[in-house]
């Protein structure tokens, strides 16, 4: 859509006005004139008026154009300045095709330029990657040089050493060619010695055959006897056998005759922890205590007794005395003094049975027992490992929980290789609290790899107590604890 100024609507506007003007004059002059019959330059009237119009008419595009040409600059350059204007369009075409051709090859060129930014911004992003590898590999050849060095001191150090050793190899080499020369003289020496031995040698390979021979005739005279032991021990399994049979046809014998079984032989009565620090009559005091509570444990068990105490002590019997020479007053002085004159703090005194003793004996008799002195030592101090279990965690909670439980075992077992006394009512020896043994269980599972399970000794003990000894369980080595 064209646009129209307002300029050229005035100058329209105007145009139309003058050009109706100047026509309405010329109409009005040439209608005076021949009214009048005016002539011109000697013309006829209506020739005049003839003129008058059309000088009027050709007045009207003259007077418009200058109308025109007074009001805008571009009338006055279309006027005067037309080919002036055509020059300069031709020139300014001629511009605009240059800079069209101009801004193609700048377009050509900034494409071109942005292709090659493109690459540039690949390669820069692809030297940075390979910079970044070799940062990477510098600090690794780093690392590599820094334990060469450490590596080529550490040899430095054992050059410096082998040849402060060859040094002292090369003395040591010297005295040795000193001694070499001893040695070949002594192995001259000893050379002529070997061939008088071998000389010897073949003299007693004679006499080896002979006893060869003769260790082969006592082969096979031993094989007879060979085949009547195994006959014998034959017959020893068979007897053994028999043995135990008749021994269960006995018990069933006395415990038809003589009533059930009140006591087995070895079975312990009493026990009691005596201190060597006290005198002989205190130690003889307890131990006489001991002798009346064990009389009221017999008494108790149904044997009765009408005088005297339930029990009599038989033994230890001192050297050179027989069973039933020595009173029982001299055995407790003796037990007495033993435990005085011993080395160790304190001792245990265990009172054991020595027959079987039963409920329907014709006359009723005073249980014989014995008296045990035995050294109460120690034998684990407080912390100190007794059972070491290597446990893996990542198995499941029952068989974890069953491994863990199986340190009870080992250390019954290991009590009784160290030869401490069980608890004479329980049979118990160590004490392991539940809640240690569920805290392990969960620390083993938390951990969920092998582990080394630790059965400590939570107090100092010895050979014997007057309760159970108590451990502590812990997971780890005592570095790790």
């Amino acid at each position: 859509m064209v646009k129209v100024s307002a300029y050229t609507i005035i100058a329209l506007i105007i145009l139309v006005a003058t050009g109706g003007l100047i026509a309405w004059l010329g109409d009005i002059i040439g209608y005076r004139l021949g009214k009048r019959r005016s002539s011109l330059f000697g013309l006829r009237p209506r020739t005049t008026a003839r003129v008058v119009g059309i000088a009027v008419g050709a007045a009207l595009p003259l007077i418009g154009l200058a109308v025109a040409a007074l009001g805008s600059s571009y009338v006055q350059d279309a006027l005067f300045n037309i080919q002036h204007l055509r020059d300069q369009q031709r020139s300014l075409s001629i511009q605009v095709e240059d800079l069209r051709n101009t801004a193609t090859d700048a377009r050509a060129e900034a494409k071109q330029a942005r292709q090659e930014a493109d690459d540039l911004k690949r390669q820069t992003k692809g030297l940075q990657e390979q910079a970044d590898r070799l940062k990477d590999r510098i600090t690794t050849l780093q690392a590599e040089r820094d334990k060469l060095l450490a590596k080529a001191e550490s040899v430095r150090s054992d050059l410096q050493q082998t040849k402060s050793q060859l040094e002292q190899s090369r003395a040591a080499l010297s005295q040795l060619g000193a001694k070499n020369l001893a040695l070949q003289q002594q192995q001259e020496k000893l050379q002529k010695e070997v061939d008088t031995l071998e000389g010897r040698l073949k003299s007693t390979q004679g006499q080896v055959d002979v006893v060869n021979r003769e260790l082969a005739n006592r082969k096979r005279e031993l094989q007879p006897v060979q085949e009547e032991l195994e006959l014998k021990l034959q017959r020893l399994n068979k007897l053994q056998v028999e043995l135990k049979n008749l021994e269960a046809a006995l018990q069933g014998w006395e415990q038809a005759v003589y009533g059930p079984k009140l006591f087995d032989a070895g079975e312990e009565l009493l026990r009691n922890v005596i201190r060597s620090d006290q005198t002989v009559e205190q130690i003889e005091s307890s131990l006489r205590e001991n002798l009346i509570l064990a009389s009221k444990m017999v008494r108790a068990r149904g044997i009765e007794i009408e005088e005297g105490r339930a029990i009599r002590v038989l033994a230890p019997i001192p050297e050179g005395k027989q069973l039933g020479e020595v009173s029982e007053d001299r055995i407790i002085v003796a037990v007495a003094r033993k435990i005085k004159e011993g080395q160790e703090d304190s001792y245990i005194v265990s009172m054991k049975v020595i027959a079987t003793v039963f409920a329907a004996q014709p006359e009723p008799e005073p249980v014989p027992v014995i008296l045990m002195v035995i050294p109460n030592s120690l034998v684990y101090k407080r912390g100190e490992t007794i059972v070491r279990l290597q446990i893996d965690g990542s198995l499941s909670r029952d068989k974890v929980f069953a491994q863990l439980w199986s340190i009870l075992s080992r250390l019954r077992n290991e009590a009784q290789q160290q030869g401490i006394l069980p608890h004479p009512e329980t049979g118990q020896y160590g004490d392991v609290p539940a809640e240690q043994l569920l805290a392990a269980l969960d620390q083993l599972l938390a951990v969920g790899k092998p582990q080394t399970v630790r059965a400590i000794a939570a107090e100092d003990v010895y050979r014997a107590g007057l309760s159970p000894f108590l451990v502590a369980i812990q997971v780890g080595e005592e570095s790790e604890s």
